[in-house]
């Protein structure tokens, strides 16, 4: 089982007991209005959840979707997301997700470090990037603190809920990273 520790949280594979955390959360308009779902069911977050399962056991493993447990609590606050499209392109995807009620505490900015860690360090990735809908100011910040740098936005790329979406991406690479990223231990 894959884990990744930071501070305040320990990243680590989904476990199907996770189910009823992630939908408890993920439920909430304030997790998936910037998202291109409908509000999640029970079965669309166990069926996620079956996914993920099936996707550890992959080799080699091109998505990782983890729960944020918040050590302090032992509680699930959350997700964090790495796609690799291409391992020959040495690119990646990342993302994350927090519960509303933790919304605000720095934990988004804590899974985005720790993921381009893992991707640049565990993977060796070369370029990492994240893409939100333009709206979603919170994750713009968390791109910014990161030390990715905008790449452009993208037209309409998104048709959600009957309505098109514009997106922003930013990446970084390998050769950028700098103290935000990288962990003094």
């Amino acid at each position: 089982m894959l884990e990744i520790e930071t501070d305040r949280l320990l990243i680590r594979d989904v476990r199907a007991s996770d189910a009823e955390a992630f939908h408890a959360y993920m439920n909430h308009e304030e997790y998936w209005r910037n998202l291109p779902i409908e509000r999640p069911t029970v079965e669309f977050v166990e069926g996620l959840v079956t996914r993920c399962i099936h996707d550890q056991a992959q080799n080699p493993r091109m998505r990782f979707f983890m729960a944020a447990i918040d050590k302090g609590s032992d509680s699930l606050i959350g997700e964090a997301i790495l796609q690799i499209p291409s391992i020959r392109w040495r690119q990646g995807e990342i993302g994350w997700g927090v519960s509303s009620r933790r919304v605000g505490r720095g934990f988004g900015t804590e899974i985005g470090q720790a993921m381009l860690r893992y991707g640049f360090d565990s993977v060796g990735l070369h370029r990492i990037f994240a893409q939100c809908r333009v709206e979603n100011f919170a994750s713009r910040r968390i791109m910014a603190k990161l030390g990715m740098r905008e790449e452009g936005v993208l037209r309409e790329n998104v048709l959600a809920r009957n309505e098109w979406w514009s997106s922003i991406q930013c990446s970084i690479l390998s050769t950028e990273t700098n103290a935000s990223v990288r962990r003094a231990d």
